[in-house]
């Protein structure tokens, strides 16, 4: 299992970001590697879905992703994406807020399907992709973040 772990600072308190993260509708406007996105309306809760394709190493992965903890007040989430041709992928994001900064922490885990000798050499390639996908990701959130603050 690879796990990638990305985090970035962001000027502005939790509430000004949970505009953004914590409402489905601005999804595909962050996560840019998403290219499906058919939340449940009360998503990001608890054990709400949301139909989720994304673009990741090349590759396109098309599930269900089902929130398996939230908590409204820290806005910690976590979410499991399970495809049919694809094992897992674990997300989790953590928002530690001080002093009207918060650090966005968003750690993806995931297992690269294939041969051994498959894994080995698509390993890199599709981890660095997978790492960029994130850290824009996060970059964008950023943005919109502190563009209305």
């Amino acid at each position: 299992m690879t796990t990638i772990t990305k985090s970035i600072e962001i000027n502005a308190p939790r509430e000004v970001i949970g505009q953004y993260y914590a409402h489905p509708v601005h999804t595909p406007q962050w996560a840019q590697s998403v290219y499906l996105w058919e939340p449940d309306e009360a998503w990001p809760a608890a054990e709400t879905t949301a139909k989720m394709g994304i673009k990741s190493g090349g590759l396109k992965i098309e599930g269900v992703a089902t929130t398996l903890a939230y908590d409204s007040a820290t806005m910690q989430h976590k979410f499991r994406l399970e495809s049919k041709n694809f094992d897992p992928m674990d997300f989790e994001y953590t928002f530690e807020e001080n002093d009207g900064q918060t650090v966005v922490t968003a750690a993806v885990d995931y297992t690269i399907p294939g041969s051994y000798l498959g894994q080995i050499l698509d390993k890199l390639f599709v981890e660095r992709q997978n790492a960029k996908d994130i850290e824009e990701g996060l970059v964008r959130l950023k943005g919109m973040a502190e563009g209305s603050s």
